[in-house]
């Protein structure tokens, strides 16, 4: 029974806050604008920064939610559930590959956020600056998002192996592995674009972007 909730974690990944409220409010399909991809940062370029923050707010929230509970309601309805992180790694596979948008949505990044700070607050908002720092130096959204992958990554490693804290075990080491592979191959196209001088740049903290 505890594999049902994987389904529902999924099911909840999959709902496609950038196409609903694109459609909903500005009657725009992000497929047809911006990068076409269905996640924030185009939520952000194309719908502007309130419906962004919406998005990133729920994309966040839709991956993190079950996490949250199992973590601390290990046992629901009488059924022991499987690690936490695997239900949170099934919401970001749903955000990616969303059943209703015939598998093609975001790129995981802020849904994977969102299992790393339901799961390990402290980790999560560790990776919040250096995000930024990534993003203000480098002007791209693209090298900040794989870098702080890369970086969850490393960090879990070490806190896995330092063995301190039960919290970071193996499993929590391979949804963050599977989760930074995921991210890495949905920027296939943003690595090409970087080393055709052509990616899309972000300036923080101004309203100008330069495409």
């Amino acid at each position: 029974m505890e594999y049902i909730f994987l389904v529902l974690a999924y099911v909840i990944g999959s709902i496609p806050f950038s196409y609903i409220f694109g459609k909903k409010l500005k009657n725009k399909d992000l497929r047809k604008h911006g990068s076409g991809n269905l996640g924030t940062t185009n939520a952000f370029r194309v719908l502007g920064n309130a419906i962004g923050i919406l998005v990133l707010v729920l994309d966040i929230t839709k991956a993190g939610i079950l996490v949250l509970i199992i973590k601390y309601n290990p046992e629901i309805f009488g059924i022991t559930m499987l690690h936490p992180m695997f239900y949170g790694l099934a919401s970001v596979v749903g955000h990616i590959f969303p059943v209703w948008m015939k598998f093609k949505g975001g790129k995981g990044v802020a849904s994977s956020f969102g299992i790393i700070i339901a799961y390990a607050p402290w980790v999560g908002l560790s990776l919040i600056p250096f995000f930024l720092f990534i993003t203000y130096i480098s002007k791209y959204i693209s090298l900040a998002s794989t870098s702080t992958a890369l970086s969850t990554f490393i960090i879990a490693f070490i806190l896995y192996f330092d063995g301190m804290n039960p919290y970071y075990d193996l499993e929590f080491l391979i949804v963050v592995a599977a989760a930074s592979t995921l991210i890495f191959i949905k920027h296939k196209q943003n690595f090409i674009r970087l080393l055709n001088n052509n990616e899309n740049k972000t300036y923080l903290f101004k309203s100008k972007k330069k495409i």
